[in-house]
């Protein structure tokens, strides 16, 4: 992730080069063969940011469909309609999604379940522009896990949390050709811009490892990075606020199989394919968020939120 550069010069240029590099503020060795090594960037090592949600230590009340709940401290539940769609097992926090079962109220907005998500509290957080934040957790996809590839599912969003709007940033689970060339199952990032598949497809009783850095800005101030399994796969400068809602969003996991909300041949297909049921566990959360002027703003923080530690 850190890459050190090497620049092979000749001697008679060194020194120039060396107070150059003093002057400035950037620090370089020399080795013995006159080859000058410039000095990786900084690296943050500052723990006293970093929020850490282990499961094993926190509860959750009771809940019900209408109004969630909070815990955490600063996590709410947002199930719909399952009031057991989000529990803790162990060590993991555990999502459920039956689209039949049990049968949503009387006067639900749709006739399935199609949520079992977490979200960051309080609500409408709006981090001003230029707030950057790491996130890094794990996901277990159970030995009975089916790919659905009648429709994508959402496993992750950053929501400006306006009622009607779209995510800012998703990370989603493809369906066939949705976009293409996907076969059904890869994890495809989704932004305010594009749609971009890559080649990260969790089978069966496999781990999902995911570092997300982010930082919040309108036109080329913005970043998006996403690591998967530890491999940096989308590295983006890019608009990641909605240009009418000019801050960062709320941050969501779980399941989100929207397509369930507005149509039962969807989840009619899900079912055709065995992939009716769905089921996700979440290792433990961390998540650090700074703000310009903070000492390590944009300090490199993948290894504090990394998962497995």
């Amino acid at each position: 992730m850190n890459k050190v550069t090497i620049f092979s010069i000749s001697k008679s240029y060194l020194k120039i080069l060396l107070l150059f590099l003093t002057m400035n503020g950037c620090g370089a060795n020399e080795l013995g063969d006159g080859t000058l090594v410039l000095d990786p960037p900084p690296v943050s090592t500052n723990l006293t940011n970093v929020k850490t949600w282990e499961w094993n230590t926190i509860t959750i009340p009771p809940y019900s469909y209408t109004s969630g709940m909070s815990f955490g401290p600063g996590l709410f539940v947002n199930a719909a309609y399952d009031t057991m769609g989000v529990s803790i097992v162990g060590d993991n926090m555990k999502f459920v999604l039956n689209p039949l079962e049990p049968v949503p109220p009387m006067g639900s907005a749709s006739p399935h379940n199609y949520r079992s998500e977490i979200h960051t509290h309080p609500w409408q957080i709006n981090h001003p522009l230029g707030t950057e934040q790491w996130i890094g957790w794990r996901y277990f996809f159970p030995n009975d896990y089916v790919i659905d590839t009648t429709s994508p599912i959402t496993i992750f969003q950053n929501h400006p949390g306006i009622q009607g709007l779209s995510p800012i940033l998703e990370l989603e689970i493809a369906a066939l050709e949705d976009p293409s060339p996907a076969q059904g199952g890869e994890i495809q990032v989704v932004n305010v811009n594009d749609r971009i598949i890559y080649p990260v497809k969790p089978m069966a009783g496999d781990t999902l490892d995911v570092v997300i850095h982010v930082i919040y800005g309108l036109g080329n101030d913005g970043l998006t990075q996403v690591w998967l399994n530890g491999e940096l796969y989308h590295d983006k400068i890019e608009q990641t606020v909605l240009e009418n809602y000019p801050w960062g969003g709320n941050n969501k996991w779980g399941i989100y199989h929207h397509t369930f909300k507005n149509s039962p041949s969807d989840v009619q297909a899900s079912i055709n394919a065995g992939a009716g049921f769905v089921d996700l566990f979440m290792g433990t959360l961390r998540m650090t968020t700074r703000i310009p002027g903070h000492p390590e703003y944009k300090l490199n923080a993948y290894d504090l939120v990394k998962p497995g530690q």
